[in-house]
């Protein structure tokens, strides 16, 4: 699994970094968490600090050779980088007078990385008790056993980051469950509040039943995952139950997930034209698998739905009171930025097909390149701009979703939020979601697929680029109370 981070294109930290404790201080800061048994390597240009990457130690049976490959691939991105700086993190004991821990695989590295112009200009290890230059075996110079991680704490870096607001979490799992909770199985949302969005869930589940990648379905349910997405601030899935189930009926379509998945990445506009080209669209909720696309596998582990409950009537959308209506949507609860939306909605599938591209959905692409494209997404191999606070904002949804769910419709739910972490160069974290929706539904298959690609060292290839990267932006406002 790897983690980069990288600043803005053009720009790097706007702070003075003068002595290696500031450089260790900086790490944790910029990756969420503190690393463990892990490789970090830093670009540099001149002597300003570039991405950030984190990986896994290597098994001690692995190949140095490979690996250190593996770590270049991952940084030619970086294409202004000129050299590297790498720390160790490990609790392997560093004997005195012997060479360091990993002293095999960081020797092939340094090999690979200078051939390539990227050479290591200084290194260190760190453990649980402090840390040391990996490359000085002067005593003089580097008294022995090495520098307490005090050192690093009180860096003048470390506060300065610490006064501006920066945080870091012990680990991924912490990191994860800090922002949210649901996925350790902490359930905010009350008792009937959480039936409410089940009795929604079920009637939208019997209503669309084999219908949700019929088009005109499938149109107003992208029309309705954008309503939301764009004004993510609003939603509270146990204020708006309806919404929320319709939400999460709609995402146990396998088709609909995919989808949902490009379309955060490119735009609703793109994405239904890829949907298309691939002839995902059709009667019945059994599309034809493109190849190339591993997630769209069928799902293992389907739960059962319970018949939808008679007080559930009012969720049906207005002037279609029978589930046989061309389309079905939800209404919501309250009066706001949510229901004028969801009208806007309604406004809209009244309209001609191709006029469905709404607000960010960006132009769409046809015929066999925008095939191409939607699958190029769901592998990880477009290497364009990505979407970003579309995709921030639909992690954002996600995660309310995951906490009044259960079952395969939470398994989805927490399988696109690993999905969106990998997508923003984040393995570490997706592999905590994934462990999460293995716990929800055991052998789901989409889950199983990602972990073994995170296992495999992916990353997407716009994650890899400084230019079409992800960076880290202000989390959305939380919602209202309700």
């Amino acid at each position: 699994m790897s983690s980069p981070t990288s600043p803005a294109p053009g720009q790097s930290p706007s702070f003075a970094i003068t002595s290696p404790a500031d450089i260790l201080s900086y790490i944790p800061h910029a990756l969420g968490f503190l690393p463990d048994e892990s490789l970090v390597v830093l670009t540099t240009t001149g002597r300003r600090l570039g991405a950030t990457l984190r990986v896994d130690l290597p098994a001690d049976e692995a190949a140095p050779l490979a690996f250190a490959e593996g770590v270049l691939s991952f940084l030619q991105g970086d294409t202004g980088a000129d050299g590297t700086l790498l720390v160790i993190y490990t609790k392997e004991t560093w004997q005195r007078l012997e060479p360091p821990p990993r002293n095999r695989f960081v020797g092939t590295i340094d090999a690979v990385l200078r051939a390539a112009g990227l050479p290591v200009r200084a290194g260190w290890l760190v453990s649980p008790s402090g840390w040391r230059d990996f490359f000085c075996a002067d005593e003089e110079c580097c008294p022995w056993p090495g520098q307490p991680l005090d050192a690093v704490l009180s860096s003048p870096l470390n506060a300065e980051l610490i006064f501006g607001g920066s945080a870091f979490d012990a680990s991924p799992s912490e990191a994860v469950l800090r922002v949210v909770p649901a996925v350790g199985g902490q359930v905010a949302a009350s008792a009937p509040g959480r039936r409410a969005v089940e009795d929604a869930q079920a009637h939208f589940a019997a209503c669309c039943a084999g219908r949700w990648t019929a088009p005109v379905q499938f149109r107003a349910t992208s029309a309705l995952w954008d309503a939301v997405i764009l004004r993510p601030e609003v939603f509270e899935a146990e204020a708006e139950p309806g919404i929320a189930g319709f939400l999460l009926a709609s995402i146990e379509s396998r088709a609909v997930r995919d989808f949902l998945l490009v379309s955060a990445c490119l735009g609703s506009g793109r994405a239904l034209a890829g949907a298309a080209a691939c002839g995902l669209l059709g009667s019945a909720d059994s599309p034809a698998v493109p190849s190339g696309i591993p997630s769209v596998d069928a799902s293992a582990g389907a739960s059962a739905r319970p018949p939808a409950r008679p007080d559930s009537a009012h969720l049906r959308p207005s002037g279609s009171p029978a589930p046989t209506a061309a389309w079905v949507l939800p209404d919501a609860r309250r009066a706001g930025e949510l229901r004028t939306a969801l009208a806007g909605v309604a406004a809209t599938m009244a309209e001609p097909a191709t006029s469905t591209t709404t607000a960010g959905s960006g132009a769409p692409t046809t015929g066999g390149g925008a095939a191409l494209l939607y699958t190029d997404v769901l592998a990880g191999r477009h290497t364009g701009a990505i979407a970003w606070s579309r995709v921030d904002a639909m992690a954002c949804i996600l995660a309310r979703l995951a906490a009044v769910s259960e079952g395969e419709s939470r398994a989805a739910a927490l399988t696109m939020s690993a999905w969106f972490d990998y997508a923003r160069g984040r393995g570490s974290r997706a592999a905590v979601y994934l462990e999460a929706a293995e716990r929800a539904v055991p052998g789901y298959r989409l889950a199983r697929l990602l972990h073994e690609l995170l296992r495999r060292g992916g990353l997407p290839a716009w994650a890899r680029a400084r230019s079409t990267a992800w960076t880290p932006g202000p989390p959305p406002a939380p919602p209202d109370a309700a």
